[in-house]
Parts: structure tokens; C-alpha cells; sequence
């Protein structure tokens, strides 16, 4: 018994020892940063706030990310005017051995990507012009804008450029990270459509890269989020755009099977109509009284075309939708010829909730898609008498060879999709609750609803390994999917342009190159499940684990 308690005792020591150490490191980090932000306070007056300094300042600058669970507060943020002062600032940090994160628009879902808890943020929502000339047809950009303020200023000069879909979603972060839009299918992603990328490196020196000039770094900045950078200046290819038809429609959750089979075929088909856009949204509303209403099914669809006058029948590349389909009419619409920024303005997901995005893609198939259908059902049959989410979402985009080629044709990116040559479906998972106390349940939930998916679509061979990186979960290897290959530009470009590995060591925050390679989370967990009884599922078998 004195050899027990001993090592008891000896046991609770050591445990002692080690939360006194990490109060140490706790506090040593706190200690740095507070030079570092007595540093950047000298230097830039009035531009740099904390709980201290300017609290009013600092607390809108907390209450401006979309997602309360980032709602990090940083020992301070300082906000730059211009390009010289993001430079002067990065060159700073750097010389101190600051720990920084860059904030764009500041709707990033990954916490600490875009915030920092021990350190300082550089908060560019100051930077937000947006410019257009028309003789060059070139839009420029700075990265604190959000899109709603490019289509604002857009939309009246009869322009635009391939951008975000929902408005109030930062331009910097959606652009560096690939960046779906409704014009996809024509010119591929955003960041294809960048032209002239102004780039603060970590050294705090100003670098120029096009296709002809830092060509490497050029392409390595379309896919790489905050590795390389920070982006102070997109040029976009621009073009002439009048009014587009579009919206939202609602439906009953008893017409899913015809809406797959009508989302398939528009997938297959959209290389004939490259004006077509559409997100499928599942989505399940656990607090609403009425159990046969929790469940509604809502189509975004907008027709690209320039439009001049009323749309009386559903464009071509929605027939598979239209009121005269198996389908049938939805049950409320909001289907109507507008300018983007009306049609981005309705797009917006609710403010004040904390938030968990994951992702996959998989092949376009009908029969994988009732089935995943199908899973989903049975995930919703065990969480309904659960009902900490506000709601939880299914989106489903397609992602065609067609826009790889749209990529290509604009001298590529580092997003790895030129690996595919057939169709592809991408899948978001989208939860969303008050406060923070459910964050670790809503990552369980997500643990095994991503688990159940990612094990039936291996067994199918139809998981591919991209993951949009704009959609990961913190746990999942976005830039290891993009493949060997464009991983490689990637950090190329790293050592070549951030010879200190200042993005890499000083910006902790999203996700590193160290790390890229290591495998999708849900991959690496499905060992684990293994064991687990096996519950057929269509032509395979499928592991399922209710440790949740």
C-alpha cells in the first residue's frame, strides 16, 4: 500500500510539474506578445488596440468574426491604411519573433486561422478599395474588402469579376484559398481569374507576382491560403455583366430522390450549359416544433447570361428543376432577374451562432448519392432527441472537369484538381449553435458524420482526396489532398520567397505546410472503427460508432 500511495503521490507530482510548466510557457508567451504589442504601439499610434488601448475598438474588432466560437481576443490588433504599413508591420513581427494572424474579412471557420489568442492580429478591414479600369478590364482589390463591397461597386458600371457567393464572406481568404463562384463553369475559380497578386512577404519587403514575373510564387499563391504572405493587392480579370436570374427555392424533404437525380444530370451536363450555378442545401432544424417540418430542401440557382428583361420559364440548365419536373414547384421562391449584389445579399448564413464546417468530394453518382441520402437520414434519426444545433446543413456543389479546364486554360493553380478527369460532387458539412459550450458535442457529431460518409465512399472507391480548403475542418489535411505534386509548388515557393519560415513558425494559425501530408483525419480515424459491428449498407458494409 506505501509503494501505491507513493507512487500516487509521485504521479500527482509530476502532474503538478507539468501544469506548472505549461503555466509557465502560458505565461511567457503572454509576456512576449505584450513587448511585441509595446512595439507595434510606438511605432503605429493610434492603429493598434487591446483591451487596454482603444477598448472600444477592440471590441468591435472581437465582435467582427462571423463565428463566435473564433471570437479570439489577441493580446492586441493592429490595423494597417496600406500596403506600407502591412510591410512595416510584418517586418516588425519578424524581427521581434511575433506571433501574427492576418484577417481578411474574417468569416474563416477554422479557429485561430485568422485570430490569435497569445499574440498579435493584423486586422485588414481597413484596406477594403475596390477600383475598375475598363480599358485593361482589370478590377482591383484590396484584401480587407468583402464582396458585397466589390459587387456594390461593381454592379452599377455594368462589370464584374468570379467571386464569392454570399456577401458578406471576405475577399482575401476565399480568393487564397481557390474560391467557388457562380461563374465557375466560364472562368474558374477566383483565384484564377487573379491576374496581379501585391504580396508582403516575411521579410517585410513588397513582391510583384504574375504569370511573368515570381511566376512560381504566382501560381503557389492560388490554393495556399496564409503560407506564403500577405496579400495586400488583387488585380482580377474583369468583364461586362448585367443582371443575372436567380435565387432561392424551397422544397418538402419527399422530393430528395428526384432532386439527386435532377443535381446529377445538371453536373453532367453543365459543360453545355456554362451559364448554369447550383448549391443543393439539406438542412435539419432540430428546435422546430413540428417533427415532419424540421427537414427542407433548398436549391440556389442563378443563370449567369446577361439578362435585360423578365424570365418567365426556368433557364435551360434547370429544366430538371422546374415546376414541371418530378420535382414540382417549390413551396416558396425567391427566383427573380437581379444584380449580384441583391442575389449574394439573401445568401448569407445567420450571424451570432458558432459554426463547424467539413468536406469531402466524391464521384457524381446517383446510386453514392441516394445512398449518402440515405446515411444522412439515419445520422438524423439518432441526433433528433439531441437538439443542442440550431441547424446542421448538407451542401452539395458540383465540381465538373469543366472547371478544371477553366483553371488550366488561365495557367492553373495549386487546388490539384488537373489530377481528375471525370465529374466530382463537393460536400460540406455546416453546423451551427449558441455560445461556445457545445463546441466539443458538435465536433463529435461531425466526427462520426464525416466517419459514416468517408467509410461508405472508400468502400465505393469514390473519395477522392481533394478538400476544399475554404470548407476543411481544423482536423483535416486540405493542402496534403491538393496532391505530391501541387504540395510541392507549395512549399517551393515557401522556402524560396519566406526564407525565415516566418508564415510557417511566426503565423501558427490555419493550416501549415509541416503538417500537409499527414492524411484526412476521417481516414486515419476509421481504424478505430473497425471493429465495431458492421451494418450493411447497399453493395458494401460500412462501420458505424456511437462513442458520439
Amino acid at each position: 500500500m506505501k509503494f501505491s500511495v507513493h507512487l500516487t503521490l509521485a504521479a500527482l507530482a509530476g502532474r503538478g510539474l507539468q501544469l506548472a510548466g505549461a503555466a509557465a510557457v502560458e505565461d511567457a508567451a503572454a509576456s512576449s506578445a505584450a513587448k511585441c504589442c509595446a512595439v507595434l504601439e510606438k511605432s503605429f499610434p493610434g492603429k493598434t488596440f487591446s483591451a487596454t488601448n482603444q477598448r472600444n475598438l477592440y471590441q468591435k474588432f472581437i465582435a467582427s468574426y462571423f463565428s463566435v466560437n473564433d471570437r479570439l481576443t489577441p493580446t492586441c490588433a493592429v490595423s494597417p491604411k496600406n500596403t506600407k504599413d502591412v510591410a512595416a508591420i510584418v517586418g516588425l513581427l519578424s524581427k521581434n519573433s511575433c506571433k501574427f494572424a492576418v484577417k481578411s474579412g474574417g468569416h474563416g471557420i477554422v479557429i485561430g486561422s485568422s485570430n490569435i489568442k497569445e499574440g498579435v492580429t493584423v486586422d485588414l478591414r481597413s484596406m477594403r478599395s475596390v477600383s475598375l479600369n475598363k480599358q485593361n478590364k482589370t478590377t482591383t482589390v484590396q484584401p480587407g474588402a468583402k464582396w458585397i463591397d466589390v459587387y456594390n461597386y461593381l454592379d452599377p458600371l455594368g462589370w464584374a469579376i468570379p467571386g464569392g457567393r454570399a456577401g458578406e464572406v471576405g475577399v482575401g481568404g476565399l480568393t487564397s484559398g481557390g474560391g467557388n463562384s457562380f461563374f465557375a463553369a466560364r472562368y474558374g475559380f477566383a483565384c484564377d481569374n487573379v491576374k496581379r497578386f501585391e504580396v508582403v512577404l516575411g521579410n517585410g519587403t513588397v513582391a510583384e507576382a504574375t504569370n511573368t514575373t515570381n511566376a512560381d510564387l504566382f501560381t503557389a499563391l492560388k490554393g495556399s491560403q496564409n503560407n506564403l504572405g500577405v496579400i495586400t493587392k488583387f488585380d482580377f480579370v474583369a468583364f461586362e455583366q448585367s443582371d443575372l436570374w436567380g435565387g432561392t427555392a424551397v422544397y418538402g424533404k419527399q422530393t430528395v430522390p428526384d432532386q439527386i437525380k435532377a443535381f446529377y444530370e445538371f453536373t453532367k451536363n453543365l459543360k453545355d450549359h456554362p451559364y448554369g450555378s447550383l448549391i443543393f442545401i439539406w438542412s435539419y432544424f432540430p428546435k422546430i416544433p413540428n417533427e415532419a417540418d424540421r427537414i427542407t430542401i433548398t436549391n440556389l440557382y442563378e443563370y449567369t447570361a446577361n439578362l435585360t428583361g423578365p424570365v418567365t420559364t426556368y433557364p435551360p440548365p434547370f429544366k430538371g428543376f422546374a415546376p414541371d419536373s418530378p420535382i414540382g414547384p417549390p413551396t416558396a421562391n425567391t427566383l427573380r432577374v437581379a444584380n449580384l449584389s441583391s442575389l449574394t445579399g439573401e445568401l448569407n448564413s445567420p450571424p451570432e451562432l458558432s459554426n463547424l464546417y467539413a468536406t469531402l468530394t466524391m464521384t457524381n453518382n446517383v446510386t453514392i448519392l441516394n445512398e449518402m441520402a440515405r446515411v444522412l437520414s439515419e445520422e438524423i434519426e439518432y441526433y433528433k432527441n439531441d437538439p443542442f444545433l440550431e441547424y446542421g446543413s448538407i451542401l452539395l456543389q458540383p465540381l465538373p472537369r469543366l472547371f478544371t479546364d477553366r483553371s488550366v486554360e488561365r495557367g492553373g493553380n495549386v487546388l490539384g484538381l488537373d489530377r481528375y478527369v471525370d465529374d466530382n460532387i463537393l460536400f460540406q458539412l455546416v453546423l451551427a449553435w449558441n455560445g461556445t459550450q457545445f463546441d466539443e458535442r458538435a465536433r463529435r457529431v461531425a466526427d462520426k458524420v464525416m466517419g459514416d460518409l468517408t467509410t461508405y465512399l472508400e468502400g465505393e472507391k469514390a473519395l477522392k482526396d481533394f478538400q476544399y480548403i475554404n470548407y476543411a475542418f481544423q482536423d483535416q489535411d486540405p493542402l496534403g489532398g491538393y496532391g505530391a505534386s501541387a504540395l510541392g509548388k507549395i512549399k517551393a515557393a515557401s522556402q524560396q520567397y519566406d526564407v525565415g519560415q516566418v508564415f510557417q513558425n511566426l503565423v501558427p494559425g490555419g493550416f501549415k505546410l509541416a503538417g500537409a501530408g499527414s492524411g484526412n483525419r476521417y481516414n486515419r480515424t476509421m481504424n478505430k472503427w473497425v471493429e465495431k459491428k458492421k451494418v450493411h449498407l447497399g453493395s458494401s458494409s460500412r462501420y458505424k460508432c456511437h462513442d458520439v
